[in-house]
């Protein structure tokens, strides 16, 4: 039997993914006033709020490092490419986590007006920068390692 080894940088990339895609069914924006209360998620395409597509692939590229994690870690079988667009694996991981928290930074200092940050915000803000950590990770952790291995 071929027991998988998770190593932590996969790990916080599985998790990082997993909340990710948790947060955005949460509300990402909150509005309130006089009783009456509305909420976008990530998912929304309220016109004035530009959260489609934008949001959407901040989530794509969370649940796109974890998935190829998974089937990395779990499934040894399953045919990727060693090198995707001829890059390495940690290279699609450095760049997409760094996107993925640029964009969420960038929400995080854009004006939201009378709006407020919902649960939803914030669990994918920490997932991003929790992937970014674990993408980090994996640079550090394959840095070693002989080449082709």
């Amino acid at each position: 039997m071929n027991k998988a080894k998770l190593t932590p940088a996969s790990s916080v990339i599985l998790a990082g993914g997993v909340i990710m895609l948790i947060g955005s069914f949460l509300p990402f924006y909150e509005f309130s006033i006089l009783g009456v209360s509305r909420s976008w998620n990530a998912w929304s395409s309220f016109t004035n709020l530009f959260l489609f597509p934008l949001t959407t692939l901040i989530v794509v590229f969370g649940v796109v490092m974890a998935v190829q994690v998974a089937l990395a870690t779990f499934a040894p079988g399953t045919s990727l490419p060693d090198r995707p667009l001829g890059f390495t694996w940690d290279q699609v991981h450095l760049v997409l986590a760094f996107q993925v928290a640029i964009m969420m930074l960038a929400y995080l200092i854009r004006d939201k007006g009378r709006l407020d940050w919902g649960a939803g915000f914030w669990l994918m803000l920490v997932a991003a920068i929790a992937l970014l950590a674990g993408a980090i990770l994996r640079t550090r952790d394959t840095a070693g390692a002989p080449p082709f291995s």
